[in-house]
């Protein structure tokens, strides 16, 4: 008996795994179905008929398009390059037919009689044809014939062989020893830095930037603890930072003062682009960023002795006091270059210092970023630049403060942090309610150490103590949620610490929220009734979800009681969160909010499939934080069994067994919509 589908089953599916499935084609196949006198079962035997000549056919239509230079291929080769790339391959003539392809289609990219626009399609298939190549196979298939540095001039006729020749080089960012042979091309190199720096296209910018970055991430120089090199050997490093002609290139295209033809705005874009991929290479191998390399080069562009492209980049290359846009990214760019060389030790007493932050404060570049967010007194900043730069420099401090939390608490900086944040959160309620959040304001305390949150002597003298629980400020709830968190859970760790013991500092943060946490509830007694008053607000979805987390914060809290900080005597103090939730004043709202079934789509005014979502991520995010308590509940009562947690836990447990979207109890019925 013959049957005929259109669907490929799972017998078929097995036997040719990559099988294409052909755009505008009908895939036909035959099952020749028999039955077993032996057994009673139906065998399906499938024969795949014609799918190697409605391939043969796309080949011949494809070299057929490639001649025809009068007419748009576009069509043909978007069908080709869904099929053709898996087709031609396993046998040898298959792999003969590909190449055979892949010359004729580089043959047609030269010939001046093909309208530009057909170049794009050309490149797609043929980059589809390269899948899978190693750098070796790219070579065999015609290095020298490859124009690789002419592939790699700048403009926009030249997009795709740009795309092209990015994609044939990137091919040797699989290893070492490829990523070395490539930079034995000495003006290809130097034509893919001159193609990052200049095209006026971002896709073949990125795409050059991340080639460049990869060549120098495989070729990194390694050492043994013996100090004797081992691995890579850094020959596309020697390359780019040891051949002057290449290492002039970032000078002439980055340098406002050198004429070499660029305009100013092409300038400044490869300032940014420059900006970008320095605290990569940086963390990767500082000394090649930050040492001199050609003194003549540096020289000329004003750069003290033994300063190198760190200090062009940082200090010489950008018009900070007149471009307000390019002091925004060189301030983005310093908030990168800390937080990528966090881990880069400088060896010294410093608390918590590193390369990246040493050579920031050195040059006198901390102190001038942080300014702008402190305003100080005295300071006198522009009001223009300062409404740029507000939020980039605040963005730095926080940067700053979480990652060097013992070197920022070592200074004067928390004071005056906190001092800002005094004056710039001091919101009437309903400015809170009404206003724009200051945002970067909120994000800087949320950054902060734990420890420089706490209150000194008063708690109105503490940030936190400015952030209102009643206004429906989606920010503000973000900002509580994180503060009471408390410090990240840190993963495992090999080998573990030789004491057993945890991080001081993790602890003294630990320790730290929890106090903030009680302050902040022994002065705002209303604060889980404005919480869960809140997260019952279905119509404003953010809201009820920074809500929620504010819950799930306290209940997964990663608090510590080792330390001798002052806590409220006015209100219970478990030394976990999930005991939190279950104390006074919490008890009285969370747990029933909890256990409480979500709203009925039927219940919002409106009804439209908005508010069915925001219903559901709602209904989800109380379920996390449900579920969370349960965990958290179940070790509790494994180890202090008796103490009345068990019937919670049972109540609990019941409740997530009806699943996040329960309507056990409800009254009435539950519209239902279907957006057309």
């Amino acid at each position: 008996m013959l049957q005929t589908s259109l669907f490929l089953p799972k017998a078929a599916a097995e036997l040719r795994p990559r099988m294409p499935i052909l755009q505008g084609q009908t895939i036909i196949f035959h099952y020749f179905l028999h039955f077993s006198r032996t057994n009673g079962h139906c065998n399906t035997i499938p024969a795949i008929l014609a799918i190697d000549d409605m391939a043969e056919d796309v080949v011949r239509r494809t070299f057929a398009a490639i001649q025809d230079v009068d007419h748009d291929p576009t069509k043909t080769l978007e069908e080709a390059e869904m099929a053709l790339p898996s087709y031609l391959m396993g046998t040898q003539d298959r792999i003969d037919q590909r190449i055979d392809l892949m010359r004729t289609l580089a043959a047609s990219l030269m010939d001046g009689r093909r309208a530009p626009g057909h170049a794009f399609a050309l490149v797609n298939l043929l980059v589809k044809l390269f899948e899978g190549w190693t750098w070796q196979q790219v070579c065999d298939f015609g290095t020298q014939s490859i124009p690789y540095k002419d592939g790699l001039v700048a403009g926009e006729d030249m997009l795709p062989f740009n795309r092209l020749m990015l994609s044939l080089l990137e091919k040797a960012t699989a290893s070492a020893a490829d990523a070395a042979h490539a930079a034995s091309m000495l003006d290809t190199m130097q034509a893919v830095v001159k193609l990052w720096l200049s095209t006026s296209d971002t896709g073949v910018a990125t795409q050059a930037g991340k080639l460049l970055h990869d060549l120098l991430e495989v070729d990194v120089p390694k050492q043994d603890s013996a100090g004797a090199p081992v691995g890579a050997q850094g020959l596309v490093w020697r390359r780019i930072f040891g051949d002057r002609d290449v290492y002039a290139v970032f000078f002439e295209m980055c340098s406002l003062e050198s004429e070499n033809g660029m305009s100013k705005n092409t300038k400044t874009i490869a300032q940014a682009r420059l900006l970008e991929l320095l605290p990569k290479l940086g963390a990767m191998h500082w000394t090649a960023v930050a040492n001199s390399h050609h003194r003549d080069i540096e020289a000329k562009y004003d750069l003290a002795p033994e300063a190198g492209l760190l200090d062009f980049a940082a200090l010489k290359m950008v018009d900070y006091k007149d471009d307000v846009l390019m002091h925004r990214c060189l301030i983005d760019f310093f908030s990168e270059l800390l937080h990528r060389t966090a881990s880069l030790d400088t060896h010294t007493m410093a608390p918590r210092d590193s390369l990246g932050l040493q050579y920031m404060i050195t040059h006198g570049l901390h102190t001038r970023t942080t300014a702008i967010y402190l305003q100080l007194p005295g300071s006198n900043p522009d009001p223009v630049d300062t409404m740029f730069l507000y939020g980039p420099a605040a963005n730095y401090l926080a940067t700053y403060a979480s990652t060097y939390p013992g070197h920022f608490l070592a200074g004067q900086m928390p004071k005056q942090v906190n001092d800002r944040l005094m004056f710039t959160l001091n919101l009437t309620p309903g400015k809170w309610a009404h206003s724009d959040s200051p945002k970067h304001d909120l994000h800087l305390a949320a950054s902060l150490p734990r420890r420089a949150l706490l209150p000194d002597g008063r708690w109105s003298s503490s940030p936190v103590s400015m952030l209102p629980s009643k206004a429906t400020n989606t920010d503000a709830l973000n900002t509580l949620a994180t503060v009471f968190q408390g410090p990240e859970e840190k993963g495992l760790v090999y080998p573990p610490s030789a004491d057993g013991h945890t991080d001081p500092n993790t602890t003294e943060e630990g320790a730290a929220a929890r106090a903030i946490y009680y302050h902040y509830l022994s002065n705002n007694p209303g604060f889980w009734q404005d919480i869960t008053s809140h997260a019952d607000t279905v119509a404003l979805k953010e809201l009820a979800l920074a809500a929620i987390r504010c819950i799930s914060s306290v209940i997964t809290a990663n608090w510590s009681a080792s330390t001798d900080l002052t806590l409220p005597t006015t209100i219970a103090t478990p030394e976990t969160g999930h005991l939190a939730i279950l104390a006074p004043p919490a008890l009285e709202y969370t747990l029933p909010y909890l256990l409480k079934s979500p709203p009925a789509f039927a219940n919002l005014v409106g009804g439209r499939g908005d508010a069915e979502s925001s219903t559901y991520k709602i209904a989800i995010a109380k379920f996390d934080a449900l579920r969370a308590l349960n965990s958290r509940l179940m070790v509790q009562v494994e180890q202090q069994p008796g103490q009345g947690y068990e019937d919670i836990l049972a109540t609990v447990g019941k409740k997530l067994a009806e699943g996040p979207m329960s309507r056990e109890g409800e009254v009435g019925g539950r519209i239902g919509t279907l957006e057309l």
